[in-house]
């Protein structure tokens, strides 16, 4: 039994469970009876596939058979007669039992008797058109299954009304016999849709395609599958099968139902009462009894609170609106929108759809210019993008548009592409602004400029950086012949931004300073904006840390004060970006979330933030809401820095050991992928992938690309992140030489891991006043280098492992605490010592689900008959009891505990977060207050208090 595309399975954990339970009582001779209901398509088929086969891999026979939706005569038993023709067919003529409680009884005996041997599961599917002599056997079953090894599942529809009643006196039946199971089945959740979808998809299917379809569905997975099915054709209908099955409850209605559900249909989602009767043209009696009936088949639902009727499903309705005939369609437009105008208090968005769709251009125009405006205002900025666009396509048909627009088409599109921006269409913000600068020209050099830096943001936003770049270039060259303006102050201050980004951070800052005091002499709050949000940025990463956080704080609330949106973002964005370079990501992954929380409220969309809060996440380990996070992210992917959200989810997912996932996103991120690869960023991630995978050569080569396109001056931290992935290539391949005893390899490769140190020294030297995750990566590559040499040094791993804590970054402390083990391991030292940093890496690395290093870990506590999972936790108990008898303090009660498991100063250090010198200081105190002559004996007197299995001492011992 399998699904109609494939064994595909998601979500209904909640209903597998419970059918689970049932499995395993049916097992032990508790039979039961499921009924599991539905709409069509919502699943019922595919969670009966899914029982089925665990049934099978357990150990039961599944039969299975079906209800068939007949034209005539109904065949009397048919889905049993199926289902039982494997074990022993029922007899061939039903009337010659004798009676139907013979039939009942033969069924219920040869059930029971393979049943002795082999446990049964009886799937019934479609039971909506059984005859009515099945479902009376099916609650006969269900009332004298429950001590035979018998799990009886029946699946039927509540959406077919001529069967309604009989299902219902099934369920009732099945009900009173006090062992039944009934499950209903509801939407699936949009992120197992997307799940759904990516498992049926190829990997070049859109991520805004995949929403598109979650969004039509509604969670249900049949639809999904056919809309992405469909998703080639350009025509924009339903596909032909889903369509037919929609419409299979519009053709059991009377024509003037039918006449009603049209305008239903056209007038949208939600339609109140008097709008329908008015556009319908029916009486009183005759709309109420249209409705009635439509309510009774499962067409429309009625919203009482509201006064208003919606379809089931928002696919239903496009079926029907699909039905209505050319000519027909704009009549009845015209005709919703002249009783709405008519009524006095309709919305222009209501308005304007119903305006064009009717062809009357002139008033669409009109409505879509004020609802663009109204929803502007209150920060729908998608919706009035959607608006605008409407005018843009109508704009020719429309003599005197700007009369009734109010604004000329260089206005509109200019409007059009800020809008674009603000919601992550970068892409389109980039079409409309070059369209709006062919229109003006060069005879308004003021309006031209404003044009041409509105064009060189969405451009960088694009990956398109020199071009960007040309575009800053030519607004300062249009207004610097000019008077000081506002226009002049935001181009510089757009400059300086491009500089600061682009690394050339000294050049920047005067630029940015000089954009400043032009922004205040001249009034412009947005250049002021622009330009405290690069200076701030330049101090930063000058090393003016402090300096440059106040001028970030100082740039957001200007940016909230003023409404500037593009800065608001950028302000925030830049904020974080800084915090994590100055090494401290938990603070990044804070201000993110309020950034992103602040923007939304004005209907930003900022990849830039979404990017920096995912990357924040991974760093400090939080790599469950990374996942979730950067999972719903992809789903809304806009053409705002496409590539980075790509490859920051591609990093979440080679953490987490999902390749192929992580393949297909860094694959996808090449074609829009910025000139300089993020600075050589994104060759980074392709190095990860290749690690884990044991692909060394190719790790070899992109770290080889990335060092190309990071050799400019603001590329110096990732020179030396991709130098130390770059020694760890070459500690693979040179251990691989080594065991092919060819000198010349090894050499070879120790030679380019030297180079690759020098690099990341000279790299390191530059930005370390900086950064200190600068420091970090160096300590790790100088430990990559001597295991590149084969030497057994822990105590670089050790240390390591200390500054990625600093630095708060534990995912790569983990790491550090993976290869010290290794190194202990190696250098012949204690299991008790070498199983300390393996239970640390191997604590973070189960509670952050990074499988791949999990796995290692795993191999090498094998290996090395070494135990990976950490003692059970100190009790709160223990701890208390080390206070009160042994009368240390808290903090001295955690180091004690952390001696008696043979923590040196540096391990009880790292584990506590605190400096080596204090982990002295508190060993020193713990020895004179318990009068210990080292630690040895220390560490026995906590086990001595210590109750059985518990690494702390118990009270009760004093």
């Amino acid at each position: 039994m399998g699904s109609r595309r494939g064994e595909i399975f998601v979500g209904r954990a909640h209903e597998l469970s419970e059918l689970e339970g049932v499995l395993e009582a049916t097992r032990s001779g508790r039979g039961t009876t499921v009924l599991v209901e539905g709409e069509a398509g919502i699943g019922k088929t595919r969670l009966a596939a899914e029982l089925a086969r665990r049934a099978r891999s357990t150990g039961f026979e599944v039969l299975l058979g079906h209800s068939i939706d007949l034209v005539g005569t109904e065949l009397p038993y048919q889905p049993f007669v199926e289902a039982l023709r494997p074990i022993g067919e029922l007899r061939r003529d039903l009337q010659a039992a004798g009676s139907q409680l013979r039939v009942f009884e033969e069924t219920l005996v040869l059930l029971s008797e393979h049943a002795a041997d082999t446990p049964v599961l009886l799937v019934l599917e479609d039971l909506h058109w059984a005859d009515t002599s099945t479902l009376d056997l099916v609650v006969f079953l269900a009332h004298n299954l429950d001590d035979r090894r018998v799990l009886l599942l029946a699946t039927y529809r509540t959406d077919e009304l001529p069967s309604a009643e009989r299902v219902r006196r099934l369920a009732a039946g099945v009900r009173r016999s006090g062992s039944a199971l009934e499950l209903e089945l509801g939407p699936l959740r949009p992120e197992e849709l997307t799940e759904l979808l990516a498992a049926r998809a190829d990997s070049t299917t859109a991520a805004a395609l995949t929403e598109a379809i979650v969004t039509r569905s509604e969670g249900n997975p049949f639809f999904a599958e056919e809309l992405l099915a469909a998703a080639g054709d350009q025509s924009g209908e339903l596909p032909r099968g889903l369509r037919d099955l929609l419409l299979q409850r519009m053709g059991q209605l009377d024509p003037r139902t039918q006449s009603m559900l049209r305008v239903a249909a056209a007038a949208g989602r939600d339609v109140s009462y008097p709008l329908l009767r008015a556009a319908a043209a029916l009486s009183e009696d005759e709309l109420r009894d249209s409705l009635r009936q439509a309510v009774e088949h499962g067409v429309l639902m009625v919203e009482q609170s509201s006064g208003t009727v919606r379809f089931r499903h928002a696919l239903l309705a496009e079926a029907i609106y699909a039905t209505l005939l050319p000519g027909e369609r704009e009549e009845l437009h015209e005709r919703l929108a002249t009783e709405l105008a008519r009524g006095g208090g309709a919305l222009a968005a209501e308005l304007a759809p119903h305006w064009e769709a009717a062809g009357r251009s002139a008033e669409a125009v009109a409505a879509s210019v004020e609802a663009a405006r109204k929803a502007h205002a209150v920060f729908g900025l998608a919706e009035a993008l959607s608006h605008l666009e409407r005018v843009l396509r109508l704009w020719n048909a429309v003599p005197d548009a700007d009369a009734l627009a109010g604004l000329d088409l260089a206005e509109l599109c200019s409007w059009a592409a800020e809008l674009a921006g603000h919601v992550g269409a970068a892409a389109r913000a980039v079409q409309l602004a070059r369209q709006a600068i062919e229109l003006v020209g060069a005879d308004d050099p003021h309006r031209a400029a404003r044009l041409h830096f509105v064009l060189g943001e969405y451009l960088t936003e694009t990956g398109a950086n020199s071009e960007g770049l040309a575009a800053f270039r030519r607004a300062v060259e249009l207004v610097r012949a000019e008077p000081p303006s506002p226009e002049l102050a935001y181009a510089l201050s757009s400059i300086a931004g491009l500089t600061m980004v682009t690394g050339y951070r000294a050049e920047s800052l005067p630029l940015a300073a000089e954009a400043l005091t032009l922004a205040r002499e001249t009034g412009a709050r947005e250049a002021e904006v622009r330009a405290l949000t690069v200076i701030a940025g330049d101090l930063a990463y000058l090393g003016r840390g402090d300096e440059g956080l106040a001028r970030f704080r100082e740039a957001a609330r200007l940016a909230e004060e003023v409404g500037d949106l593009l800065g608001l973002e950028r302000a925030y964005g830049n904020f974080a970006d800084a915090l994590a370079m100055m090494g401290r990501p938990r603070e990044s992954a804070r201000v993110t979330q309020v950034g992103l929380e602040v923007t939304r409220r004005y209907g930003i969309h900022s990849t830039l933030l979404i990017c920096n809060r995912i990357e924040a996440l991974v760093a400090i380990g939080d790599w469950d809401e990374a996942d979730r996070f950067s999972a719903a992210a992809l789903r809304a992917i806009t053409s705002s820095l496409p590539y980075w959200l790509l490859v920051v989810r591609a990093g979440v997912e080679i953490g987490r050991g999902e390749f192929q996932a992580a393949r297909a996103h860094l694959d996808a991120a090449g074609a829009p992928l910025r000139e300089d690869h993020m600075f050589g960023a994104y060759n980074a991630y392709v190095a990860d992938l290749a690690f884990w995978e044991h692909r060394w050569t190719d790790a070899d080569a992109a770290i080889e690309n990335g060092l190309e396109h990071a050799r400019h001056r603001g590329g110096a931290l990732v020179r030396v992140q991709l130098c130390a992935k770059g020694v760890r290539t070459q500690a693979e391949i040179a251990a691989l030489a080594r065991a092919r005893r060819d000198a010349d390899a090894v050499r070879d490769r120790l030679g380019q891991a030297e180079e690759l140190l020098g690099t990341a020294r000279h790299a390191a030297a530059e930005v370390l006043p900086i950064t200190p995750n600068a420091g970090a990566w160096l300590a790790h590559t100088e430990a990559e280098y001597a295991r590149a040499c084969g030497a057994a040094r822990p105590e670089a791993w050790s240390d390591a492992a200390a500054v990625w804590v600093r630095v708060e970054q534990p995912p790569l402390a983990a790491y550090c605490h993976w290869r010290q083990a290794e190194a202990l391991v190696a250098a012949g030292a204690p299991r008790a010592e070498a199983t300390t940093p393996l239970r640390e890496a191997h604590g973070v690395a189960t509670r952050i689900g990074a499988r791949p290093l999990l796995r290692e870990l795993e191999l090498l506590a094998e290996r090395a008959r070494l135990d990976p999972t950490s003692p059970r936790a100190p009790s709160p108990e223990g701890k208390q009891a080390l206070q009160e008898v042994l009368s240390l303090t808290p903090r001295e009660a955690e180091v004690l505990t952390l001696i008696a498991r043979g923590l040196t100063n540096r391990e009880i250090a790292d584990t506590l977060v605190i400096s080596v010198k204090t982990a002295s200081v508190h060993v020193s105190h713990i020895l004179r207050k318990l009068d210990a002559p080292n630690r040895r004996e220390a560490g026995a007197i906590a086990h001595r208090l210590a109750v059985p299995g518990d690494a702390t001492p118990a009270s009760a011992l004093n």
